[in-house]
C-alpha cells in the first residue's frame, strides 16, 4: 500500500517545515512519499527548502492556484495507491499511517477517512467531523444554536451527534487531514477547482458520499492544527464562507432565496460582533515561568532566549502559572506531545514545540490565533 503524501504551502515555510519534520517521523519504510507543491509563495520558501529535504519531492508552481487546483496538479504527479492530504500548519503522530491503512483494509468500501485535529491550546477541534452545510446548519453554526440544540438539523454542521473520541460516519471531513484511495478521488473528479479556497473539501466529500462511499472519522488518527495560520480569521474568512457555503447550496440543492437572505442580513451583524470579540481577545498573556521537557544540551541553547528556563520531566513539576511550555521534538514523540497537551489543556498552561535540527519555536495561544514562529 503506497501512500502519496501531499502538502501544500503558501508562504508558511517554517510551518511546513515543521509538518514535515513530524511527517517523517511517521514514516518508518519505503512506501511512502512525500510531495510539497508550493503555491508560488513569495516569503522565501523555494530558497529556503533547496536541499533541505531530498526525499522529498517539491513542486514549484508559478502562479497561486488555490487549494482545490493545486491539489489537482499535485496527485496528478502521485505515484501512490492512496493519498493523504495535509495542511502545512499541521503536526502528525507517528501512527498516524498504521491507523489509516489498517482502517483502510478493513473498510474496502473507504471513501475518506479523516481523524481528531487540535488545536494549539491542545483543545479538540469541531471541524474535524462536519456535516453538510445546509443553511439551516451554517445558520445553526453561525449562531451556535447547536451547542443549545442538540438534535437534527441543528447539529449536524459539525457532527455533534458523534462524540470526540468515538469513531464513526460523518458526511464531510476537513481537507486539513484527508486520507482516501486514489482511485476514489479520480472517480470523483477530484477538487472542483471553481472553489478557489474554502468550501472544496466540502464538496468532495459530499460527491464522494453521493458515488456510494462512505466517509469517517477515526478519533486515533491524531494531529495538531495551528489553526488561524494557513487560513486567518479575518472579514475576508468569514465573507468567504458565507459565499462557499452558497456556492456549495447552490450547485447540490435547490436554491431557496428568501433563507438566503435572512442569514445575508444576520450574517453582516453577526461579523461586527465577532471581529469586535476578536480584538478584545487578542490580548497579551503575562507568562511567569517557562519550562523545557528535554535535553540539557537544548536546555542551554533555549537558555539564551528565556534565561530563566527550567527543565522538567512531566508537566506534573509545573507549579508556577501562567507558564509556557516548551516540548522538544528531538527527545519527544509527536504522540506523546499530543497525549501532554490533551491532558494538560486550559490549565494556564501554554505550549511551543522546538525543532532542535533548525532552531525553530513553533505553536499558538488560543483557538484562531495566527501561529508563533520564533528563530533561536
Amino acid at each position: 500500500m503506497k501512500i502519496s503524501i501531499i502538502i501544500l504551502n503558501y508562504n508558511v515555510k517554517y510551518f511546513t517545515d515543521a509538518c514535515l519534520q513530524s511527517v517523517l517521523k511517521a514514516v518508518t519504510d519505503d512506501d511512502v512519499e512525500i510531495i510539497v507543491a508550493d503555491n508560488n509563495s513569495t516569503d522565501g520558501s523555494r530558497q529556503y527548502f533547496e536541499g533541505r529535504y531530498p526525499g522529498v519531492k517539491f513542486l514549484w508552481f508559478e502562479q497561486n492556484y488555490g487549494f482545490g487546483k493545486a491539489y489537482n496538479k499535485a496527485v496528478a504527479q502521485a505515484q501512490g495507491e492512496y493519498l493523504l492530504f495535509l495542511n502545512p500548519d499541521t503536526l502528525v503522530s507517528e501512527d498516524i499511517l498504521k491507523q489509516f491503512k489498517e482502517f483502510a483494509r478493513n473498510h474496502p468500501g473507504l471513501g475518506i477517512a479523516g481523524g481528531k485535529m487540535i488545536d494549539g491550546t491542545g483543545n479538540f477541534l469541531p471541524e474535524s467531523k462536519r456535516g453538510i452545510p445546509t443553511p439551516v446548519a451554517a445558520l445553526s453554526k453561525l449562531t451556535k444554536l447547536y451547542k443549545l440544540l442538540n438534535f437534527k438539523p441543528f447539529n449536524t454542521y459539525y457532527a455533534s451527534y458523534l462524540n470526540e473520541n468515538e469513531t464513526g460516519e460523518v458526511p464531510v471531513l476537513t481537507g486539513a487531514l484527508m486520507f482516501m484511495k486514489k482511485s476514489v478521488f479520480e472517480s470523483a473528479g477530484g477538487f472542483d477547482e471553481q472553489f478557489f479556497m474554502y468550501g472544496e473539501d466540502i464538496d468532495l466529500s459530499y460527491r464522494i458520499l453521493k458515488a456510494g462511499y462512505k466517509n469517517y472519522y477515526l478519533p486515533k488518527a491524531k494531529i495538531i492544527h495551528f489553526k488561524g495560520e494557513s487560513s486567518r480569521r479575518d472579514a475576508g474568512y468569514y465573507r468567504n464562507f458565507l459565499k462557499t457555503t452558497f456556492q456549495f447550496y447552490r450547485k447540490h440543492f435547490r436554491s431557496f432565496p428568501p433563507l438566503e437572505f435572512m442569514m445575508r442580513q444576520y450574517f453582516k451583524l453577526w461579523l461586527k460582533l465577532r471581529l469586535k470579540k476578536s480584538e478584545i481577545s487578542k490580548k497579551n498573556i503575562d507568562i511567569q515561568q517557562v519550562y523545557l521537557i528535554g535535553t540539557i544540551k537544548n536546555d542551554k541553547n533555549l537558555k539564551k532566549h528565556y534565561p530563566g528556563l527550567q527543565r522538567i520531566k512531566t508537566p506534573d513539576e509545573i507549579i508556577i502559572k501562567p507558564a509556557l511550555l516548551i516540548f522538544d521534538t528531538g527527545v519527544l514523540s509527536f504522540s506523546q506531545i499530543i497525549n501532554f497537551m490533551e491532558d494538560y489543556k486550559n490549565q494556564n498552561i501554554y505550549f511551543r514545540f522546538y525543532f532542535p535540527s533548525v532552531k525553530l519555536l513553533t505553536g499558538s495561544d488560543y483557538k484562531d490565533a495566527l501561529g508563533d514562529v520564533v528563530l533561536i
